[in-house]
């Protein structure tokens, strides 16, 4: 048998399996055995700073004003110890899970295995651990678990059936935000195949999300799943009989999930802390170290290392880590205001709720991009003078003094007083 046509399928899966540095992989004992849902423990929420003021009572906020507090995702050492992770969730929620181990050899070098859930513990929202998986219409070997699940829509499905027992599935749709970050990776990717003359490679990125209906204890349940993925192989001719010889890797780029009983679903909530998911710059450092590490170790591996940490969360690379830096540690010296402000300029601006911000052109633009991307704003918080991203559906945005916990209203007239919460209005950065 002429070696060209097997040494190009090789190629295709080496490539497909070397990058997976971009991805991250699990198994089901993963997403059960560590999810508090499914084990009915008790998450609690780390330790939170001492308050000024009473803790905010979601409930007795108004129609369309959502409370969202801190919690951190950390690492215990899995890649470095410390915050890996944060998240705003909705006040008065409890936190579990973290960075995790992966069980496979068929993973990134670590995982995401997170829940919050409502003090009641009725409604959650949860980081399941990602996936990856193969398939070829010829024999392989490979750790990966063989499955032919060709898209998103397939692979919701598959999760959701696999995650709960029993559940129907009530609704999908197309979510193109998403996986636009994993859109411009994938197409970089390809380009790069094609340069190594692998003009067979193909690789595409999808995002979507799946409602669906389950029954927890007598509950009528409902639940939504999203994802990222990204799919690479190629298709080359058989050289003996000339038919396709197909092979194909699919892998997760963050799974996010929320259930709630029916009628209590907060599609809005969801999106607020969904968009709120940020990787700590520290942490990225040393997980593109240790991708480093492994790269190095496999002649074949992209050049360009990427997290994408959530559904729909823009990727953090080495192009882009300044601007997650940026936004992570921002200090009311550099976001209060810009030098070529005078001080007038500098009040009007605070009394039309904006603040202006020093950082480069080139930062300021990459922070712009990665803004749209996860569909948040920049607010300069006047409590601690750092910057933080929330929600763009939302047109205002207080923080409240003495918590690490902020509230999103669309409302103009929103007067936290009256709902007995100290807070102080957020401005935007420009």
């Amino acid at each position: 048998m002429p070696r060209t046509p097997l040494l190009i399928a090789t190629l295709l899966l080496c490539l497909a399996a070397c990058s997976q540095q971009d991805s991250v992989s699990s198994d089901d004992a993963n997403t059960r055995a560590d999810n508090p849902f499914f084990a009915g423990a008790t998450a609690q929420m780390p330790p939170q700073p001492r308050h000024n003021s009473a803790p905010v009572d979601p409930g007795r906020l108004p129609p369309g004003t959502i409370a969202l507090q801190r919690a951190v995702i950390s690492d215990p050492g899995v890649i470095a110890q410390g915050p890996a992770l944060s998240a705003l969730v909705p006040a008065g929620w409890r936190t579990e899970g973290g960075i995790v181990s992966p069980q496979s050899s068929c993973s990134e070098p670590y995982l995401v295995n997170w829940m919050a859930m409502s003090p009641d513990g009725n409604s959650g929202l949860a980081i399941f651990p990602t996936d990856v998986w193969q398939w070829s219409t010829y024999p392989i070997q490979s750790p990966c678990p063989n499955q032919t699940l060709r898209s998103v829509r397939e692979f919701l499905q598959a999760k959701v059936t696999q995650a709960f027992p029993g559940a129907r599935p009530l609704d999908y749709r197309n979510r193109p935000d998403f996986s636009r970050s994993a859109e411009e990776q994938a197409q970089r990717l390809q380009q790069m195949a094609h340069g190594m003359g692998l003009t067979q490679m193909r690789v595409y990125a999808e995002g979507g999300e799946l409602l669906f209906a389950f029954n927890r204890n007598g509950v009528d349940m409902r639940g939504v799943m999203g994802v990222t993925a990204k799919f690479q192989g190629g298709v080359v001719p058989n050289p003996l009989d000339g038919s396709a010889m197909e092979s194909f890797t699919g892998y997760t780029l963050g799974t996010f999930l929320a259930f709630a009983p029916e009628g209590q679903l907060n599609f809005d909530l969801i999106e607020a802390t969904r968009r709120s998911i940020l990787p700590d710059p520290r942490w990225l450092h040393s997980l593109f170290e240790r991708q480093g590490q492994i790269g190095r170790a496999n002649a074949q591996a992209t050049s360009e290392l990427a997290a994408i940490i959530v559904a729909g969360g823009a990727e953090a690379t080495r192009r882009n880590i300044a601007a997650f830096e940026q936004i992570a540690r921002n200090s009311v010296k550099n976001s209060q205001q810009s030098v070529a402000i005078s001080e007038a300029g500098v009040a009007a601006a605070h009394n039309s709720g904006v603040s202006y911000s020093n950082e480069s052109t080139e930062s300021r633009m990459q922070r712009e991009r990665i803004e749209g991307i996860r569909g948040v704003e920049t607010y300069h918080d006047p409590v601690d003078g750092n910057q933080v991203q929330l929600d763009a559906n939302y047109e205002h945005a207080w923080r409240v003094n003495g918590q690490e916990a902020y509230i999103l209203t669309r409302d103009p007239n929103f007067n936290p007083g009256a709902y007995g919460i100290e807070a102080t209005q957020m401005g935007t950065v420009r």
